[in-house]
């Protein structure tokens, strides 16, 4: 299987060298939205794993009951032995562009079928049971890699192994609350372990050479690096990672393998809500180059595609720049012997322009190249000395015998030149809008 060509969002299937398994999904059009979370009053942070727990118990009796739901008795074990993500993005932070920075509030959820998981009475088959009398047990993080379970005393009483989730690109993070580990389905020992983090996430390429018009992949990578070694606890010849299933998620959330919540905004850039996150299966950047494609660790890559909002250059310094310049094009009517004139009102159309690019410095991004917008902001203000040099120039002709009937012709062609390069910067600049809109929404 060529992990090169993973689609950008899958199921179970698409595991880093797993089975050929099929898994319902949803398509592309569907991903982003939260579904049936939109029709809900209020959604925590808790959200996601309150709603599976209360699903849950129903989900458990249709399950014996149905034949057809009854799909963890009857899954592959090549499937079984996959640790399948998912993700759910809460927020996001004004990407910091100078440092490649960007702080994020997401969840995470891993699903597995745990074949060392011991036997519990759910809650469920107590009451079923009439065991009233057992004491109720759960199940408690202890550190990062280990869950202890224990009664309503603080004595454990037996430990499973947790997939140590790693996220790759992070410079510091916090958890909130506490991680939560469940047993959602006995006979099939299909776990559950979800934790919800606000971190500060490295982005690779943050470059603003296209500002205003630049777009970013903002990416969280996420996977399981402990334990990975040939005959470790989560060996990655036969542990591959996957994206969760509608059998995990049961149908508690729209996309099973993650989603951008409804009303999320990025500060300053907006998002196609049609296409929401996506999610690749990736090689891991480090490790050794000669394993082949059976021995190589794979990653999740969670990205969301922002767009920079440029209405305010659009609509506001870019039609006033255009402005100066058609206004100074204007005083080129003047004859060539009116030098002084000419270069005095071209100044103070420059000086306009100076003080236009003072205040806007302090708006654009700072960083060691330049970008689009001051490319531009340089070329309106070389074509206004241009003429006081130009008007200059043709003074000095007039002065020695140069007629005024020619120097009109010379001041037209000049005018109309620079009417084609004011023309011309501008559609240099507008195109960008409507490559990136055909490009975004395409």
């Amino acid at each position: 299987m060529s992990f090169s060509s993973l689609p950008r969002s899958g199921s179970g299937s698409n595991c880093g060298g797993a089975s050929n398994q099929q898994s319902p999904q949803p398509s592309r059009s569907i991903m982003p939205r939260v579904g049936s979370f939109s029709s809900m009053f209020w959604i925590g942070e808790q959200g996601p794993t309150t709603i599976i727990d209360n699903n849950l118990n129903a989900h458990l009796m249709n399950d014996g009951k149905n034949p057809a739901r009854s799909s963890y008795g009857t899954t592959s074990q090549d499937f079984m032995n996959t640790i399948r993500f998912q993700v759910v993005l809460w927020s996001v932070g004004q990407p910091d562009v100078l440092n490649g920075r960007v702080n994020m509030k997401f969840r995470v959820t891993i699903f597995w079928n745990d074949t060392d998981t011991p036997k519990v009475i759910a809650p469920s088959e107590e009451r079923s049971n009439g065991a009233t009398n057992e004491t109720p047990t759960v199940w408690v993080m202890s550190g990062r890699q280990k869950a202890y379970q224990r009664k309503m005393s603080p004595d454990a009483v037996q430990t499973i192994d947790i997939p140590q989730v790693s996220i790759l690109n992070v410079q510091n993070f916090e958890v909130i609350g506490m991680p939560e580990v469940a047993l959602l389905h006995k006979q099939s020992k299909l776990m559950r372990w979800t934790c919800l983090y606000r971190a500060t996430t490295l982005q690779d390429d943050l470059t603003v050479e296209k500002f205003p018009h630049d777009e970013h992949e903002l990416c969280i990578r996420l996977g399981i690096l402990a334990h990975r070694q040939t005959g470790g606890r989560w060996d990655k010849k036969f542990w591959k990672l996957c994206l969760a299933t509608e059998e995990d998620s049961q149908k508690s959330i729209r996309v099973p393998h993650g989603l951008l919540v409804d009303g999320v905004k990025v500060p300053g850039f907006s998002y196609d809500s049609n296409r929401g996150l996506d999610f690749n299966l990736v090689p891991l950047s480090f490790g050794p180059k000669d394993k082949s494609v059976h021995d190589k660790d794979f990653c999740l890559e969670v990205k969301l595609k922002v767009k920079r909002e440029s209405g305010y250059y659009d609509k506001n310094i870019m039609p006033l720049l255009c402005a100066l310049n058609i206004v100074a094009l204007s005083v080129l009517c003047l004859d060539a012997s009116n030098f002084f004139k000419r270069g005095l009102m071209l100044l103070n159309i420059a000086f306009v322009q100076i003080g236009i690019r003072m205040s806007l410095d302090n708006r654009l991004p700072s960083v060691g190249y330049q970008i689009k917008m001051q490319s531009m902001l340089n070329r309106f203000f070389y074509s206004l000395l241009f003429m006081v040099i130009e008007s200059s120039f043709l003074s000095l002709r007039v002065d020695a015998g140069l007629p005024l009937k020619d120097s009109r012709i010379i001041d037209l062609a000049i005018a109309i030149a620079l009417l084609m390069s004011t023309c011309y910067m501008s559609y240099s600049y507008y195109k960008d809008i409507l490559n990136l809109r055909w490009n975004y929404f395409g």
